[in-house]
C-alpha cells in the first residue's frame, strides 16, 4: 500500500513537471494571439523599441504574434484603429479629441514623457518667437502636432487664424525650397537633416512657453483593451522591454532599420544615430518607467486644450486611461498601503512640478547658451580664415587686448591697449594692477565680474565701464574677456577693450537734438491746431458779414474793392479749410490694429463714390493672392479713396477707365498695386514732387494737391513705403507696402 502511494505521488510530480513544462515551452506560432500595431510615421528609430520586442521575441514570449505596419503622409493611425484595420496605434496626446463615439478610444501607455514637436525655421524668416508666426506659412502634416501649438499660441495670446497652415508632402526640405517658412516636425530627426545641407535651424519649442505634452501615446480602442486585459498587459509589458533592449544595444537597433525596405531612401545611418540619443532625451529611461502615464499630467493637458477652445468643456478623462484588471485585484490586496502612499504622492507631486519648473528655466538658459557658444564658433571660423584683415581692423579700432596667464601670473598688454591707455609699456612694473585704472565707481563691478571669469559662471557678455588714461581723463571703453581650460583647469583669461566714449557723447548729443526735435514738432503741431482752428471762427464772421453787404448800393470804384476783399477772404477760406484738413490727418490716432479683408474695404470704399464711378462708367478689377493683413481700417480706407478718386479725375477721354487692384507677398512685405490706363504723368519732370503739399501736375483738373501727401503720411507713420510708376498717356501705377509684422513701440 506504502509503495503505491509513492507511486502516485511520483506520477503526480511527473504530471506537474510535464505541464510546467508546457507552460515555460515556447508558444507555437497558430498559438499566438494576433495583433495589428499601426505606427505613427515611416521606419525608423522612433519605433525601435516596437522592432527589437519582435526580433528579439519579446512579443512572441508573450504569446504575441505582432505585425508592424509603417505609417506614411496620408495614413491616421486614429483612423486605422477605429475602422479595424489596427489594434493598436500610436499618436498624439490628442486622441483624447476622439475618446468618445461609437468605438471609444483608451490610452495604454505613453512612451515620450515630453512632445517632440518643434516649430522649425531658418534664420532669414525671422521667427524667434511664436509671434512671429503672424502672417506665415507653417507647414503641417495634417493635425500632427499643430494642436500642441495651437495651446501655445493661446498661452501667449496669438490668434491662430493670422497664421497660415500649409499641408506638407515632405519635411523640412520644403522651408529650404521656401514653400512656407516653417515646418512643425520632430526634433528628433529634422534638425540635423537641415545642418546637414549646410543650414542652421531655428527651433521653437513648446516647453519653452509653458507647454509640455506627452508624446507617441500608444492607444486602442475600449473594446479591444478590455477585451483580453492579459493580451493587453502581455504586448505593454513586451513592449516596454523591446524599448529597454533598444537603447542598450543602439548600434544593432540601427543597423536592423537601415536593412528595413526604402529606409535607405530617406535617412542615413548617421541620422538614425542622432534620433535615438534625442528620443533617449524625451522617454527619459533612467528617470521614469517606459510607457509611465500620470492621471494629473493628463488632467493638466487636457485643461489647456479645453482653455484653448481646442476641445468639448464637457470631455473628460472617465475610462480614458487603461487599467489593467490585475492591476484592480492587487489593489484591494495592498488598499491600506495605497493610503499610506497617497500623502508620499502629494508630496512628490509637488517635487515634480518644482522640478519641472527648474527644467524649464535651464532649458531656457541652455538655449540661450548654445546660441552664444555658436556665434562665438562663428566668430571664432572667421578670424581663423582672415588674420591679417582681423589684425589689421584691431589697429584700424584701435582695439586693445590684454592676457593674463594663470600658471605663471605673467600679464600682457597689445601696443593697441598702451596706445588707448596712454601708457608707455617699458614704464609697466611686473606686478601692475590694471584694476587701478578703473574709475572708483566702476571698480566693484569689474572685480564682481573679473571674480565670475576666474569661477567660469560667467559668459561673454561685453560690459562697460571708465577707464583713467595716463594723463588723467577718464574713457568710456566696451570690455569683453573669455577664459582658456585645459584639463578642466582655468589656464589663462584673455579680453579685449574698445574706446567707446566718442559714442558714448554722441550718443548724448543724438539724445539730446531727438528730445528737442520731439519737443519742436510738438510745438509746430500745437501752433498748426491752434491756427487751424482760432482763426476758423473770426474767418466765419467775416464771410457772413461779407455775404450781408448790399452790393448795390456801393458805387462801381467800392465794388472793386469789395470783389477784391471777397476774393481774398475765400483764398484764405480755402487755404484755412486745406491746413485743417492735413491737420485732422497728422492727428489720427494709430489706433487699435485689426485685421483687413481686401476685398471687403475694396467694396465699402466703391460704394461710398458710387455715383463717381458710375458717372465715368469705370471698370475696377481685383486680382487677391493676399486676402487679409493686419492694419489700421481707417488710414487703409482713406489710401483707397484717395487713390481711386484721383484715378477717376485723371482718366483719358480717348478710352474707358480700367482700375486693377492686386495684392502679392514678397519678403517683409504685402504688396499692394493700384494700377489705371489714364492720363499719367511725366515722373522725370515732377517725380519728386508727386508727394509734395499742394503739388498739381494739371491746371485744368481741379484739386488741392494734398491727398497724395496725406496719404504717403499714412503709410510712412506705419513703416511701410508708396511707390509710383508712370508714363504720360498710359497710366499711372500706386506700389504700396505693408509690413508684415508692425512694432508701433
Amino acid at each position: 500500500m506504502r509503495k503505491k502511494m509513492e507511486i502516485n505521488k511520483v506520477f503526480k510530480l511527473i504530471l506537474l513537471a510535464s505541464g510546467l513544462l508546457a507552460f515555460f515551452s515556447p508558444a507555437k506560432a497558430d498559438d499566438l494571439q494576433p495583433i495589428r500595431l499601426q505606427l505613427k510615421w515611416r521606419n525608423q528609430f522612433q519605433f525601435a523599441g516596437y522592432y527589437a520586442a519582435k526580433i528579439k521575441g519579446f512579443y512572441k514570449d508573450a504569446g504575441l504574434n505582432v505585425s508592424i505596419k509603417a505609417g506614411g503622409y496620408n495614413i491616421s493611425p486614429i483612423e486605422e484603429v477605429k475602422s479595424g484595420r489596427a489594434d493598436i496605434g500610436i499618436y498624439d496626446p490628442n486622441i483624447i479629441f476622439r475618446k468618445d463615439g461609437k468605438k471609444p478610444l483608451v490610452a495604454l501607455a505613453s512612451i515620450m514623457q515630453s512632445s517632440p514637436y518643434a516649430i522649425i525655421t531658418l534664420p532669414d524668416k525671422h521667427i524667434l518667437k511664436p509671434a512671429d508666426l503672424i502672417g506665415k506659412r507653417v507647414l503641417s502634416a495634417g493635425d500632427q502636432g499643430w494642436d500642441i501649438f495651437r495651446a501655445v499660441l493661446h498661452e501667449e495670446g496669438i490668434n491662430p487664424e493670422l497664421i497660415k497652415i500649409i499641408p506638407r508632402q515632405k519635411d523640412s526640405e520644403e522651408i529650404i525650397e521656401n514653400k512656407g517658412d516653417a515646418v512643425i516636425t520632430y526634433i528628433t530627426t529634422q534638425p540635423q537633416r537641415l545642418r546637414a545641407l549646410g543650414y542652421q535651424p531655428i527651433i521653437l519649442k513648446p516647453v519653452e512657453y509653458g507647454i509640455d505634452f506627452y508624446g507617441d501615446v500608444l492607444f486602442s480602442t475600449k473594446e479591444f483593451a478590455y477585451k483580453n486585459p492579459k493580451v493587453t498587459d502581455a504586448f505593454i509589458e513586451a513592449t516596454r522591454k523591446g524599448w529597454e533592449y533598444a537603447f542598450a544595444h543602439q548600434e544593432e537597433m540601427v543597423n536592423y532599420i537601415y536593412s528595413l525596405p526604402g529606409v535607405k531612401v530617406y535617412t542615413k545611418k548617421e541620422f538614425l544615430r542622432y534620433e535615438a540619443q534625442e528620443l533617449k532625451k524625451l522617454i527619459m529611461p533612467d528617470v521614469v518607467e517606459i510607457g509611465h502615464m500620470n492621471l494629473g499630467r493628463w488632467q493638466y493637458m487636457l485643461d489647456i486644450y479645453k482653455d484653448a477652445g481646442l476641445v468639448d468643456k464637457g470631455i473628460n478623462l472617465k475610462d480614458f486611461l487603461y487599467e489593467s484588471p490585475s492591476h484592480s485585484t492587487l489593489m484591494d490586496w495592498i488598499k491600506p498601503a495605497i493610503y499610506a502612499l497617497i500623502l508620499l504622492g502629494i508630496v512628490f507631486l509637488i517635487i515634480t512640478i518644482i522640478n519641472w519648473q527648474l527644467r524649464k528655466q535651464v532649458k531656457l538658459r541652455t538655449i540661450a547658451l548654445e546660441k552664444e557658444i555658436e556665434s562665438r564658433k562663428q566668430a571664432e571660423m572667421m578670424a581663423n580664415k582672415s588674420k591679417e584683415q582681423i589684425e589689421l581692423i584691431l589697429k584700424s579700432a584701435n582695439i586693445g587686448l590684454w592676457e593674463w596667464d594663470l600658471r605663471d601670473h605673467q600679464k600682457s598688454f597689445s601696443g593697441e591697449w598702451h596706445q588707448l591707455i596712454g601708457l608707455d609699456p617699458n614704464t609697466l612694473s611686473v606686478d601692475f594692477d590694471p584694476f587701478n585704472l578703473i574709475h572708483p565707481d566702476d571698480s566693484e563691478m569689474a572685480q564682481s565680474i573679473f571674480k565670475e571669469n576666474m569661477s567660469g559662471s560667467r559668459d561673454a557678455t561685453p560690459t562697460q565701464f571708465r577707464i583713467r588714461k595716463f594723463n588723467g581723463d577718464y574713457i568710456h571703453v566696451l570690455s569683453s574677456s573669455r577664459v582658456t581650460m585645459d584639463n578642466g583647469l582655468m589656464v589663462k583669461i584673455s579680453g579685449a577693450i574698445i574706446n567707446i566714449d566718442d559714442i558714448k557723447r554722441k550718443e548724448a548729443e543724438i539724445l539730446k537734438i531727438s528730445e528737442e526735435l520731439m519737443q519742436s514738432n510738438n510745438e509746430l503741431k500745437k501752433f498748426a491746431y491752434i491756427v487751424s482752428h482760432n482763426l476758423r471762427g473770426p474767418l466765419v464772421n467775416i464771410t457772413s458779414l461779407f455775404d450781408l453787404i448790399n452790393q448795390e448800393e456801393i458805387d462801381t470804384e467800392n465794388k472793386i474793392y469789395l470783389d477784391k476783399l471777397g476774393t481774398s477772404v475765400h483764398k484764405l477760406e480755402f487755404t484755412l479749410n486745406d491746413l485743417i484738413d492735413i491737420v485732422s490727418h497728422q492727428n489720427i490716432s494709430k489706433g487699435e490694429l485689426t485685421v483687413i479683408d481686401f476685398q471687403q474695404v475694396i467694396n465699402e470704399t466703391i460704394a461710398s463714390i458710387e455715383s463717381q464711378i458710375r458717372g465715368v462708367d469705370a471698370d475696377i478689377s481685383t486680382d487677391f493672392s493676399i486676402k487679409t493683413f493686419w492694419y489700421s481700417k481707417q488710414y487703409f480706407e482713406s489710401i483707397l479713396l484717395n487713390l481711386f478718386t484721383n484715378a477717376i479725375k485723371y482718366r483719358s477721354p480717348e478710352r474707358k477707365l480700367k482700375i486693377e487692384v492686386s495684392t502679392t507677398e514678397i519678403p517683409d512685405y504685402i504688396l499692394l498695386k493700384v494700377k489705371d490706363n489714364g492720363i499719367g504723368m511725366d515722373l522725370k519732370k515732377n517725380g519728386q514732387k508727386i508727394f509734395g503739399l499742394y503739388q498739381r501736375f494739371n491746371p485744368q483738373i481741379e484739386g488741392k494737391g494734398i491727398g497724395l501727401y496725406i496719404i504717403k503720411s499714412h503709410i510712412e507713420s506705419l513703416k511701410g513705403k508708396i511707390e509710383v510708376e508712370s508714363e504720360l498717356n498710359q497710366g499711372t501705377t500706386f506700389s504700396i507696402y505693408f509690413p508684415k509684422s508692425l512694432n508701433l513701440s
